[in-house]
């Protein structure tokens, strides 16, 4: 009986003493891992900015690398020169993971969504738009996907049955005006506007050259499935930091200071 209760207690200090190391592992952790490196793009950095107080809040030394391009972002992310991302969602980093044999992960709750719409300067409704019109779609396989379905949802063109995504230019089967479209890479598609008919771009980028967002022909009506949130590699999704990085989004403060700047360009799901 004497030798029973002594297994017992030795196995009770071994659970206590593994609680006291999980706990201090945790805390370790939190304290060596102080500076944080996050990509982000022109607009996505003043969402970053808005939540800097809220990481600082749990002594967190974030800085901020603007990217131009969303892939270099994220391979920044893949090759571990930065620790994180905040700009992309989430079916472009799929994409990216396919494409480029990425292991990256976007962290939950999932923080916001925007949308596409398709804009003119020329024409004032989309009946106007002539035949042949040139009209820019975004290059990079999501958002060429996500504009041609966003016109297709308008009856401006239909695509073929025999897939559900993935679709490009070459899967149109009707085509009733022969629009011409341009393939442009996703933070040009404002500019193009100069020189074609009309294009299709993200709220954010036509907010951040100082149009209006909401004067678009027509958008699209599937936003919610394109969540944004902090991406980092898989291996880390379930480290404080990490944790503690993508929930900083999601303060009262940061959200205040998120819809302050971009006057509803994103909307969060809670």
């Amino acid at each position: 009986m004497k030798k029973v209760t002594v297994i017992v207690a030795m196995l009770a200090a071994v659970f206590v003493l593994g609680a006291c190391g999980t706990k201090k592992e945790a805390a370790t952790e939190k304290e060596e891992k102080k500076e944080i490196k996050i990509a982000c793009n022109q607009v996505s950095e003043n969402s970053l900015k808005a939540a800097k107080k809220s990481m600082e809040a749990e002594g967190y030394k974030p800085e901020f690398v603007v990217f131009s391009n969303n892939i270099e972002a994220l391979q920044a992310v893949q090759d571990g020169n930065v620790d994180a991302s905040f700009a992309q969602h989430e079916p472009f980093v799929k994409s990216f993971n396919k494409q480029k044999g990425g292991e990256l992960a976007m962290m939950t709750p999932h923080v916001y969504y925007t949308g596409i719409g398709l804009y003119s300067t020329k024409h004032d409704k989309i009946d106007q738009l002539p035949d042949g019109a040139q009209i820019a779609i975004m290059n990079d396989a999501m958002n060429r996907d996500n504009s041609l379905l966003m016109m297709q949802d308008a009856g401006l063109i239909k695509l073929t049955d025999e897939k559900k995504s993935g679709f490009t230019a070459l899967d149109i089967v009707e085509n009733p005006k022969n629009f011409n479209f341009v393939e442009i890479e996703q933070a040009q598609t404002v500019r193009s506007l100069e020189d074609l008919d009309a294009a299709t771009c993200f709220f954010t980028f036509m907010f951040n050259s100082g149009e209006n967002y909401k004067d678009y022909l027509i958008r699209d009506q599937h936003a919610t499935d394109f969540p944004i949130s902090l991406i980092v590699k898989d291996e880390n999704k379930d480290k404080a930091w990490a944790k503690d990085i993508n929930n900083a989004f999601l303060t009262k403060e940061s959200k205040k200071g998120i819809n302050d700047h971009f006057k509803g360009v994103f909307t969060f799901y809670d």
